[in-house]
């Protein structure tokens, strides 16, 4: 008899770094996608394993969530809760940090109004929202 599928795969990942680098928490990292958000006045920090590259898909700038749950008001200006507040530029807004063309696994978002062009919702507390994946590299 063979190897089984799984113990095939074990085998692989065991041999040591020089012929197989991928060890299974690196490619449960790479392979999941990830969730990461951030208050207003705050900065979105997202760090992918060397040997990958963030790679967003998909962000969202605005509050669809009410504050009571997720990023409250920090200051007593800020006096509406809108649900119903969305920019359209969120996913066009570029990550700073790491991100030369050898190394693009980190990136850092200011959250705040102005990097996100007009804003949608003055007198809303907001918060950003990005789906992101370590992409092998």
């Amino acid at each position: 008899m063979g190897l089984s599928e799984q113990s095939m795969c074990l085998a692989l990942t065991q041999t040591g770094p020089s012929l197989y680098p991928l060890s299974p928490d690196f490619l449960h990292t790479v392979l999941r996608n990830h969730t990461a958000h951030a208050c207003e006045g705050e900065v979105l920090s997202i760090r992918c394993p060397s040997r990958s590259a963030v790679a967003v898909l998909s962000a969202f700038y605005g509050r669809r969530i009410p504050s009571q749950h997720l990023c409250p008001a920090a200051s007593a200006g800020v006096a509406e809760d809108s649900t119903d507040c969305m920019s359209a530029t969120a996913f066009q807004v570029p990550c700073t940090g790491d991100t030369s063309e050898a190394d693009q696994r980190a990136c850092q978002i200011p959250v705040v109004s102005p990097v996100f062009g007009e804003d949608p919702c003055p007198k809303t507390s907001k918060y950003i929202m990005v789906s992101y994946k370590c992409r092998p590299g």
